[in-house]
């Protein structure tokens, strides 16, 4: 029995166009005499097969784009279909790894195998498995092309992106992603990761590696007065509490310190261990307990700022709250960029999906195959709906005070190689690409311990 023929719509009108005249409308292609999506030059192949994806797939199309190695010097560009094969053909490759997406293009009867036949080049075996999803991302790539062209976003190095580039400038380390990836294993049906799970191998590794600093992330000022020595009382403090190979710096107890907002309130509250009215906490490291005496208050009643007593004594008080802080002497200005889940919805995918299928994403212009490298890009003309599930919290920028060691270390860092360190009470931070000495910048990697209210976000 014949199959039956393919639909009329699967034959181009210019299926059987000569050789002569293809070669000679393709060199119009190549010096840039049509415009995108005018012409495409396509592989004549089987149009009697049961894989669609064999029904003469495009091989080149044309895009005016500057490339990022060639800039302008071409026009004209090869798709997947006709490129992965061959590069992987060409490059010795024993097994070529997809996702299921890919499965049907690299199927026996697909076109993964069909040109390599045809050229009578080295065939690899190809392999599927299912794509790693993380819940609160989008793997999408036309989306994620849409968020970085359209400023949703930095880059593709955007820390809050789950690209290779965004988790690296997070603070990500290669070891933290194998040991994820190790963890979750590889399968074939579909599956979607927890981002908590990346996370605590992230809090593992950095809490037995990153060196301690103080950090304050929204500064208020605190004028030591009565009980501290005239001259201040210096120390020295270990990097890391529990490896002495990392060593210790010294710090300067001054009379003018930085302590963070939230770590004072006006009404105190049992279960509040912060500084309040009358009442005393210790500062971490320091050796010494400080007592809120006074309030000061700009002109709208903001307060500004706080005077405190010291007890530097040995009979000092037991106190529950230990506080950090940064001497103000020394305290080096710093963006600190607290990252967060970039997607309010646990499940963004089926979000986007729920919202694609009630027709409200139409202007999306989002095609079957949300991973088909030759899909239509969303255009911007309308903003899609699958954007209102941004978390608006995803980036919170702080500007705060940090010790000087930690200025010192906010050199551009290597690609690769990225400082980090453990803000006390705060979290895990890393230096930043855009980070100078002059103009520290820093990025929570993760926080100290999982926030509770991820918990309940998006529910």
């Amino acid at each position: 029995a014949h199959p039956p023929p393919p639909p009329a719509e699967a034959a181009s009108p210019y299926r059987n166009r000569s050789v002569e005249e293809s070669k000679r409308l393709f060199m119009r292609m190549k010096q840039g005499r049509f415009a995108e999506g005018e012409a495409f030059l396509r592989m004549k192949t089987d149009l009697l097969s049961e894989n669609t994806s064999l029904w003469d797939p495009a091989a080149f199309r044309i895009m005016f784009h500057a490339h990022p190695r060639t800039g302008d010097t071409w026009c004209i560009y090869p798709t997947y279909d006709y490129t992965h094969c061959i590069v992987d053909s060409l490059e010795n490759i024993t097994h070529s790894l997809c996702t299921l997406e890919f499965e049907v293009r690299q199927a026996c009867d697909g076109p993964y195998y069909w040109l390599l036949d045809r050229l009578a080049l080295y065939k690899p075996a190809t392999w599927e498995y299912s794509r790693l999803n993380l819940t609160h991302s989008l793997m999408s790539k036309r989306k994620l092309k849409h968020l970085v062209t359209f400023g949703y976003v930095s880059g593709w190095d955007d820390p809050r992106l789950v690209t290779l580039d965004g988790m690296r400038r997070r603070g990500l380390s290669a070891a933290v992603i194998n040991r994820f990836c190790e963890a979750i294993g590889v399968t074939r049906s579909r599956m979607t990761a927890r981002v908590e799970l990346l996370e605590q191998f992230a809090r593992q590794e950095l809490d037995a590696n990153a060196p301690r600093r103080f950090a304050v992330l929204k500064p208020i000022k605190v004028k030591l007065g009565r009980g501290l020595p005239e001259n201040g009382k210096r120390f020295v403090m270990a990097n890391h509490p529990k490896d002495e190979t990392l060593g210790s710096r010294e710090l300067h107890l001054t009379s003018t310190i930085f302590i963070e907002a939230d770590d004072f309130r006006e009404v105190d509250d049992p279960k509040f261990f912060g500084l309040a009215p009358g009442k005393q906490v210790g500062l971490l490291g320091a050796g010494v307990n400080i007592t809120c005496d006074e309030v000061e208050r700009d002109s709208t009643g903001a307060v500004v700022g706080i005077v405190a007593s010291v007890d530097a004594s040995a009979e000092r008080a037991k106190v529950k709250g230990h506080i950090h802080w940064v001497a103000a002497e020394t305290a080096v200005p710093a963006e600190i960029r607290v990252y967060n889940v970039l997607f309010t919805p646990e499940m963004p995918e089926e979000e986007a999906a729920a919202l694609k299928a009630a027709g409200a994403d139409d202007a999306a212009a989002d095609g079957a195959d949300d991973d088909d490298d030759e899909a239509e890009d969303v255009d911007g003309a309308k903003e899609p709906d699958w954007v209102k599930l941004l978390n608006p919290e995803s980036l919170i920028v702080h500007h705060g005070m940090v010790e000087p060691d930690l200025a010192a270390a906010a050199a551009p860092p290597h690609r690769h190689l990225r400082p980090t360190f453990q803000f006390q009470r705060t979290g895990y931070f890393a230096v930043d690409s855009d980070s100078t000495v002059e103009k520290p910048v820093f990025n929570r990697v993760v926080a100290l311990k999982e926030d509770k209210e991820k918990k309940t976000l998006g529910r």
